[in-house]
């Protein structure tokens, strides 16, 4: 631990190395501003949403069917569907913010 050089306050960069100080820092301009979402994206993000709602919905009424376990496992395909939809928004809205 003697032989390492002195780190910086901020710690090392993340390829393991001290920042050149004679580079400058990039600046807000310089970096790629975050586009915003289409009509089509919007779109995707509803439609996979709904999709996701109705399949689950739809499998869990399928297997309450079968297993004539009516209608808890219709209740839990929906709780899938609905917890499937919300990470696929927020992953999707993530993307623009």
């Amino acid at each position: 631990m003697a032989d390492q050089p002195p780190s910086s306050p901020s710690g090392p960069t993340p390829a393991g190395r001290e920042p050149d100080p004679s580079s400058p820092a990039p600046s807000p301009a310089s970096t790629p501003a975050k586009r915003s979402p289409t009509f089509g994206d919007l779109f995707w993000v509803g439609t996979g949403c709904a999709v996701s709602v109705v399949a689950g919905g739809a499998i869990g009424y399928g297997l309450d069917s079968i297993w004539h376990t009516t209608p808890w496992l219709t209740f839990a395909g929906l709780a899938f569907g609905v917890v499937s939809a919300v990470l696929l928004a927020v992953a999707q809205v993530r993307k623009f913010l």
